[in-house]
C-alpha cells in the first residue's frame, strides 16, 4: 500500500511534509524517488504439484520467513 497510497513525501518534492513534522524529517538530502509506485514482480507458471500461492506485501517478509509463512498456511487449511 505505501507503493500505490501512502508516503507521498517519499515519492514527490511538492509531497515533502513542512519543518514540524520532524518524525518525518531525514538528516540528509533525499534522492526522490525514494519509493515508487512500480511493484517488483516475480513469474512462477503454476504446476500441478504446488499447493498454494501466497500474495503479500514486503512487509510480511520482513517479518516471517519462507519456511514461517508455509508453517502458517498448513496450519489453517481451506478448501
Amino acid at each position: 500500500l505505501t507503493r500505490a497510497l501512502g508516503d507521498g513525501y517519499l515519492k514527490r518534492a511538492e509531497f515533502a511534509l513542512p519543518a514540524e513534522h520532524t518524525r518525518f524529517q531525514l538528516p540528509a538530502p533525499l534522492q526522490r524517488p525514494a519509493l515508487t509506485a512500480e511493484p517488483s514482480m516475480q513469474e512462477h507458471t503454476i504446476q500441478p504439484e504446488d499447493r498454494f500461492l501466497i500474495f503479500a506485501s514486503d512487509g510480511l517478509w520482513d517479518c516471517l520467513s519462507n519456511q514461517q509463512a508455509v508453517d502458517i498456511v498448513f496450519a489453517s487449511p481451506r478448501a
